[in-house]
């Protein structure tokens, strides 16, 4: 969220590596993913029940909302809604090369990343370790190559890098899946306080001229280590600010660009010029309430009932 909101009101500097979180993401899924449903007897179809009892309520709802707040090209909204509420990207459109997959809700790409990937993962959940290494020894120059070529990993929302974001989500989350295979034969721990510290420190470093370097460690190195020394619950009060701001992270993510479009709406209704920082200093702290009470009036009950049928 801050990464987005540096960018939306100018100031770059905000949070420059923001958008490693979601490699951050993708790693830390591969790792629950494979803990959650890694030796479960079930099928391919009840996985992706499940998957979609999880993802799809805050998408609907983003999709929806979402509709309702775009002001240019409202004659594409009703084509713009089908696709986003199934979660189809809009890969064919050229619209320049970098036309946004989901205009509804920009940020739901890597949310169909996440259902593509898990879905593609589940069928393979058992390969051995020799397969499983051959796949991250494979693409590890090929994600070296890309961080070079485009100066880091900063891919994903549009149509003119969706085939490098697919090696991106993809390389990230057999690392995670790789540390929890190795996690037995590991005592490292680290505690939650210095992850949360490492992690934000990880993202707000500055670019540098040698930025796909730092890109491709992070991603390649630091991420797993980090998911594979924060893989026990710190209990006490580090648990539980571990568990709420587990619980609120998807919410945030999925609503923050509606959240914010909103609060920027009423702004300029109020005669609101420009982004002062006295806007963004408010206007986070409401996105983050307005997430918390989207979690607990709308998504949770929803998903519970939904996992009743």
């Amino acid at each position: 969220m801050l990464y987005h909101v540096g960018s939306w009101t100018g100031r770059h500097g905000l949070i420059p590596h923001g958008y490693l979180a979601v490699d951050f993401f993708f790693c830390l899924s591969g790792f629950v993913l494979a803990h959650a449903y890694g030796r479960r007897e079930i099928s391919w179809l009840a996985f992706m029940r499940q998957r979609l009892i999880r993802l799809w309520p805050l998408i609907a709802l983003t999709m929806l909302a979402g509709a309702t707040v775009i002001i240019e090209h409202r004659e594409r909204v009703p084509g713009w809604l089908g696709l986003g509420l199934l979660m189809i990207p809009r890969v064919w459109v050229d619209d320049n090369g970098f036309s946004p997959l989901f205009p509804l809700n920009p940020p739901a790409w890597s949310l169909f990343f996440e259902l593509v990937v898990g879905a593609a993962w589940f069928p393979i959940r058992r390969l051995g370790v020799m397969g499983h290494v051959l796949m991250v020894v494979l693409l590890l120059p090929v994600m070296a190559y890309v961080a070079h070529g485009m100066g880091g990993v900063l891919t994903g929302w549009d149509r003119g890098t969706f085939v490098i974001s697919f090696l991106r989500t993809t390389f990230a989350f057999l690392l995670g899946w790789g540390c929890h295979r190795i996690q037995p034969f590991t005592t490292l721990s680290v505690p939650a306080w210095a992850l949360a510290g490492v992690l934000f420190a990880t993202l707000a470093f500055p670019w540098t001229p040698l930025n796909w370097l730092y890109d491709f460690v992070c991603v390649s190195a630091v991420f797993p280590l980090m998911v594979l020394a924060g893989r026990r619950d710190p209990g006490g009060v580090q648990g539980a600010l571990c568990r709420v701001s587990g619980a609120i992270s998807y919410p945030l993510y999925a609503l923050h660009w509606l959240g914010w479009e909103l609060m920027l709406r009423l702004f300029r209704a109020i005669g609101g010029k420009g982004y002062p920082i006295g806007f963004a200093l408010v206007a986070i702290p409401v996105v983050m309430a307005f997430a918390w009470a989207v979690l607990k009036l709308y998504d949770e009950p929803v998903r519970r009932r939904l996992g009743r049928v």
